[in-house]
């Protein structure tokens, strides 16, 4: 397949978070924007190895990149892999808007847990250091270092924490809702119980309602 022409982008390479939540592809994917192609297509370079079957053109995805401090997000579908370069060209997004914090009632709390992020085949990809801030009994915000997480993921994670005023650790399981990468990686998750008598649930929910669980309107 020849290689699509294209023209560098003048601000720069700029590192481009992908997310794939259709029921064919279900993960994240870091990749560098290399350029435009003439028909305003999205040049981004893949990462090795860049092998993932669930990748077909049509797959529907949302892009996230960080230009000048602000996160601007965009919705498009994959037009073609190239596998020369390696390359994915992704059709021209119709839209591209600056993304705006959601305001939702969070604890302000600083908590460090070890982040788990996951194959499609369910095999734990990396053991990582991360922060669990802004919590609630549904969800959380999520912080690691950006250069730690590996290229390709799927979108659920596995958290381990120790709560405040418990004497044990807490394991969540979670579901990546929204990337900001500024400049570390921010993560919006949505926790995901087997039941309500699940522990980790019950752990979450004793202590969201004790007198350490201060409710404030935070942005996040």
């Amino acid at each position: 397949m020849d290689q699509t022409p294209y023209t560098s982008p003048t601000a720069g390479i700029n590192t481009v978070w992908l997310t794939f939540s259709s029921h064919q592809a279900r993960g994240i994917l870091r990749c560098q924007l290399l350029g435009l192609g003439s028909d305003h297509s999205l040049i981004c370079g893949l990462p090795e190895p860049h092998h993932w079957d669930q990748l077909k053109p049509g797959t529907t995805c949302r892009g996230h990149t960080l230009i000048e401090g602000d996160t601007y997000q965009f919705e498009t579908t994959v037009k073609e892999i190239q596998d020369n370069l390696p390359a994915l060209i992704l059709n021209r997004p119709h839209k591209i808007t600056r993304r705006a914090p959601r305001v939702h009632p969070r604890v302000p709390v600083e908590i460090s847990g070890t982040i788990r992020p996951m194959s499609h085949e369910g095999r734990i990809l990396a053991v990582l250091p991360g922060t669990l801030s802004n919590l609630c009994p549904t969800g959380c915000l999520l912080q690691v270092p950006e250069a730690t997480w590996p290229n390709m993921a799927t979108l659920n994670v596995v958290l381990s924490c120790r709560l405040p005023g418990l004497s044990h650790t807490s394991k969540f399981q979670g579901w990546i809702e929204w990337i900001d990468p500024t400049p570390d990686l921010h993560m919006g998750i949505q926790f995901q119980f087997s039941s309500p008598s699940d522990v980790a649930s019950q752990d979450l929910h004793r202590w969201f309602h004790s007198q350490q669980a201060k409710l404030i309107n935070t942005v996040v």
